[in-house]
């Protein structure tokens, strides 16, 4: 008989990336095998990449000051007006520490990505001074980020 439906007790961690196999190289633990790849990419090409260590926040957290009746699936329909509103945030896989470049490596998206990069390339706009954003979504994409990145931080010769 299958659990399913059913409240077993254990709480099984969501992945973040979907249909994707974590995979581990030089230490750092990816969360898919196209993360792993783009950091292999870049690792053969010399170019320095801060991977998941740039949280940004898309919208700031909040109270609602009046009733909000809501079913959660957890605690019924109850007023959540004293709850607070998480802020909205958003990490990119790989980061230039110069700031010139954002990968976000995307095999599958899920229902969420195309809201959090709209408002992610809103908040970089505001910013003053956007980087160059790539969102491969295969090996052969990594590979032409890649390229890409290193013409663009190529000296120019006058």
């Amino acid at each position: 008989m299958s659990s399913r439906g059913k409240n077993t007790g254990v709480r099984k961690r969501r992945k973040k990336v979907r249909n994707a196999k974590a995979k581990e190289v030089d230490g750092i633990k990816f969360r898919s095998q196209l993360e792993a790849h783009c950091y292999r990419q870049l690792r053969e090409a010399g170019i320095p990449a801060d991977y998941e260590k740039h949280k940004y926040v898309l919208m700031k957290g909040f109270y609602y000051d009046n009733s909000s009746y809501e079913d959660n699936g957890k605690t019924g329909y109850l007023d959540k007006k004293k709850h607070k509103v998480r802020d909205i945030t958003y990490t990119p896989d790989f980061v230039d520490p110069q700031g010139r470049w954002v990968i976000e490596c995307k095999g599958y998206a899920n229902e969420r990505f195309p809201l959090k990069w709209k408002m992610f390339k809103n908040l970089l706009m505001e910013s003053g001074d956007p980087p160059v954003l790539y969102v491969p979504r295969n090996q052969k994409q990594n590979i032409e980020t890649v390229q890409m990145i290193l013409q663009l931080i190529a000296p120019t010769v006058l």
